[in-house]
C-alpha cells in the first residue's frame, strides 16, 4: 500500500509520545514494504534530511517531506493557530501526490486543512488524537480554558474524517460521544521488540521506582513529590526521574536521582532495567508509551486509571489508582514496597503482556488490515 503519514514530528527529531508512536509506525510500515509518504517537522539538532534513525532498507520505502512547524510569538491559543497553519503547509505539499496514495493516517491536527478541502476522489483518512486529554480532567484553570477551544478544534476535525482511531479503554468511551461508533477503530499503541528484556532484574534490598515524562501539570509530579516526602523517612526505596524536572521541583535526597531529559532509548533502557516499579500518576493520558517501555523492561506499574491505561495495568502487573492524590500514590508505593514476595511475578507479567498484545509488528498488522478492508469499501 501507499500510505501518507501526517504528523507533527517523529522521535527523536521531536520529543513526545505521539512523535515516538509516529516514528515506530513509519519504521514498521516501511519494513513491511509499504510506501510511506512521511510529512513531519524537525525541532532538534539532528540532520533530518539523513533520517539517520532509520535503516537503509527502511529509507528505501520512505518519501520524506519536512514541513517547518510555524512557531510564532506566544499569544493565547497560539498552538491551535500554529497547528492550523502547519496543516495548510502539509496540505499544499501533499496535494501533488494525492492521487498516488491509498490511505492517509493522521496524528493530531496535521490534516485540518486537508479535511476542510477533502474531495470525493481523495483517499480515506483516519485521524488519531491519541489521548483526547482536552476531554479528560484538567488540573489547572488556564489549561481548562485552553481545553475548551481545543475541544472545538478536535470536534471539527473528527466531524470531517472518515475514521477515528482509539487506543481503547476510556478513550473509546470519549470518542463514542464525538463520532458514530462505526467510524471508530480500536488500535492500541505499541513498541518494538528490541525493548523486551529476556530476564527480569531481581529485586534488591531497596525497591527502585522510576518516573519518565515531561514536566507538565497533568503528569502529577507535584502530587508524586508530596507522596515521596511522606515515605522518605523510612528510607526503604530509591527513585529515578527521567525528564526535564525544574530545580524547584526536585527533592534533595540521596535516595532520589534526576537524570534529565534523555533522547537516547539506550540511556532510558539502562535506567529502567535497574528499576522495579514505574510510577505514572497522571491526571490525563492516552496510552503512554513510557508505561509500555517500562513493562517491556520488566517493571511493575503504578498508574492512574485514565485514558487507555487500564488496558495495560491491572492487579497482575501493578496497581491502578483512581486519582493522582498524594495519599493514593503513597499507599500504592507502600504496597509495592511491602510486596517483595510477589513483585517478581508482577514484573514477569508485564513482559508477558507486552509480548502477547502490544508489539509493533502485531499492532501494525491490525492497522493494515483495517485500512485494506475499508479501502475496498470506499
Amino acid at each position: 500500500m501507499r500510505i501518507a503519514l501526517l504528523t507533527d514530528g517523529i522521535f527523536p527529531y521531536v520529543i513526545g509520545g505521539m512523535q515516538k508512536h509516529s516514528y515506530h509506525l513509519a519504521k514498521q510500515l516501511a519494513r513491511q514494504n509499504h510506501t510511506v509518504y512521511l510529512f513531519h517537522c524537525n525541532e532538534s539538532q539532528y540532520d533530518i534530511a539523513k533520517l539517520e534513525f532509520f535503516t537503509e532498507e527502511e529509507k528505501k520505502n520512505i518519501r520524506s517531506f519536512v514541513i517547518p512547524f510555524p512557531h510564532k510569538n506566544y499569544f493565547p491559543l497560539h498552538y491551535i493557530y500554529e497547528s492550523k497553519q502547519y496543516s495548510k503547509a502539509i496540505y499544499k505539499a501533499l496535494l501533488p501526490f494525492i492521487s498516488e496514495i491509498d490511505f492517509i493516517i493522521v496524528k493530531g491536527f496535521s490534516a485540518w486543512a486537508l479535511l476542510e478541502n477533502k474531495k470525493t476522489d481523495f483517499p480515506p483518512i483516519a485521524v488519531h488524537f491519541h489521548g483526547l486529554e482536552m476531554f479528560q480532567y484538567i488540573p489547572t484553570l488556564k489549561s481548562r480554558i485552553s481545553a475548551m477551544f481545543l475541544r472545538n478544534a478536535v470536534k471539527k476535525n473528527l466531524d470531517l474524517t472518515d475514521y477515528a482511531i482509539s487506543y481503547g479503554g476510556k478513550i473509546t468511551y470519549l470518542l463514542a460521544g464525538l463520532v458514530p461508533k462505526k467510524k471508530i477503530w480500536e488500535i492500541p499503541s505499541s513498541i518494538e521488540s528490541s525493548w523486551l528484556k529476556e530476564t527480569v532484574t531481581p529485586v534488591g534490598n531497596k525497591l527502585r521506582f522510576a518516573f519518565v515524562g515531561r514536566f507538565e501539570r497533568r503528569k502529577g509530579i507535584q502530587e508524586l513529590n508530596v507522596a515521596i516526602k511522606q515515605l522518605l523517612p523510612d528510607g526503604n526505596f530509591i527513585f529515578d526521574f527521567i525528564g526535564d524536572i525544574p530545580e524547584e521541583h526536585k527533592i534533595a535526597s540521596p535516595l532520589l536521582h534526576y537524570h534529565g531529559k534523555l533522547s537516547s532509548e539506550k540511556s532510558v533502557q539502562e535506567i529502567l532495567s535497574k528499576a522495579d516499579v514505574l510510577v505514572s500518576p497522571s491526571f490525563a493520558e492516552g496510552m503512554p508509551v513510557t508505561i509500555m517501555e517500562a513493562m517491556a523492561q520488566g517493571l511493575a506499574i503504578i498508574a492512574t486509571d485514565v485514558g487507555a491505561v487500564s488496558t495495560l495495568v491491572n492487579e497482575n502487573n501493578g496497581w491502578l489508582i483512581s486519582s493522582p492524590e498524594p495519599k493514593q500514590i503513597a499507599e500504592a508505593m507502600r504496597n509495592a514496597i511491602n510486596s517483595k514476595d510477589t513483585m517478581m511475578t508482577k514484573k514477569e507479567n508485564s513482559i508477558k503482556k507486552i509480548k502477547e498484545n502490544f508489539l509493533l509488528e502485531t499492532v501494525t498488522d491490525k492497522l493494515i488490515g483495517l485500512m485494506q478492508v475499508n479501502l475496498k469499501r470506499s
